[in-house]
């Protein structure tokens, strides 16, 4: 038989590795249950603290930022915007030859902008034939006023129906516009308005009414007005075109709010006003809306903050945030 030895030293290291790799495992095994254990600890008191949340905060974390303004008592305007061209407020004559045939302007004494007085000579003319002496003959005004054109030039050939020159019986620039029949009830001689011409866009201008028309165009419905232009302003001109701003209506005592607040639910007009933090829809009657302020007739009171931004519905759960200003 061989001879077999035991190798005790072998063994040992054999067993020392055994017994090294039983500790690791147990260090292995006693961190896994560890990290379980914390694991299990976290999510328990993680679903406490949720179970636990007060109804208070989690309405509040759902909230919808809304602004709001509360609606009030005031006097509601509206402006409206009409087209208009400015005049000179004085009749227009035209000064003729005072002569029964044809004539030949020989020379025009008048320029545009002069003031004339009735009795001056305006232009000279030739009424004689061919084959007679040269008769000139004056062209007079018959009233004073202010050239506003020369219709006439040398050379030509009048009659007395021809306009030689044409004044005016006042300097004064009015502006002069026809506004809708349904205007008129707040309309009263004296309200003030602005203006701003095409030429001149940007540069605004005042104005007084000082005249409504007492009968309506048939055709348009509308009513002549004029207004006096309360500065003197050389850059204005009769003939320019002008957007005038006038104030069409005036309600005083009137439940006001935003525009903004306005909005339509299954085709009734409805607001949302905010209430304990909550949002609720109510149906109101609209009157006049000038496009930044609208007037309630029905379904509101005074001082209730209504919603202008913000997208919410019936019990929705708002944070109210009031308009800056209010």
């Amino acid at each position: 038989m061989p001879d077999s030895k035991i190798d005790f030293s072998k063994l040992a290291r054999e067993g020392e590795s055994s017994k090294l790799a039983k500790a690791m495992n147990v260090i292995l095994t006693l961190i896994c249950i560890a990290l379980a254990g914390v694991i299990i600890y976290t999510s328990f008191f993680s679903g406490e603290d949720d179970s636990s949340e007060t109804p208070q905060a989690a309405a509040q974390s759902q909230a919808v930022n809304v602004s709001v303004n509360p609606s009030y008592i005031g006097t509601y305007t509206k402006i409206s915007r009409l087209n208009g061209e400015i005049r000179r407020d004085g009749l227009d004559i035209s000064i003729m030859p005072d002569i029964t045939t044809t004539a030949i302007v020989t020379d025009i004494l008048v320029k545009e902008g002069d003031h004339i007085a009735a009795g001056d000579v305006v232009a000279h003319i030739d009424a004689s034939r061919p084959g007679t002496a040269y008769r000139p003959s004056p062209v007079i005004a018959r009233s004073s006023g202010i050239v506003i054109s020369v219709d006439a030039s040398p050379g030509q050939t009048v009659s007395a129906t021809t306009s030689v020159a044409t004044i005016t019986s006042n300097e004064d620039l009015v502006i002069e516009a026809a506004i809708p029949e349904k205007f008129l009830g707040s309309l009263r001689t004296g309200m003030t308005a602005s203006f701003e011409t095409v030429a001149y866009p940007g540069r605004m201008y005042s104005a007084t009414l000082t005249y409504i028309s007492p009968s309506l165009s048939t055709s348009s419905r509308t009513a002549a007005i004029k207004l006096s232009i309360d500065e003197e302003a050389e850059e204005l001109k009769s003939g320019m075109y002008v957007k005038l701003y006038l104030e069409t209506e005036r309600i005083d005592n009137a439940l006001i709010v935003p525009s903004a607040a306005l909005d339509e639910y299954i085709g009734d007009d409805i607001v949302y006003t905010a209430e304990d933090g909550t949002a609720a829809r109510k149906i109101v009657t609209v009157g006049s809306d000038n496009g930044t302020e609208a007037v309630i007739l029905d379904g509101l009171e005074a001082g209730e903050l209504v919603i202008t931004a913000g997208n919410v519905t019936d019990g929705s759960i708002v944070n109210a945030i009031r308009a800056e200003g209010d």
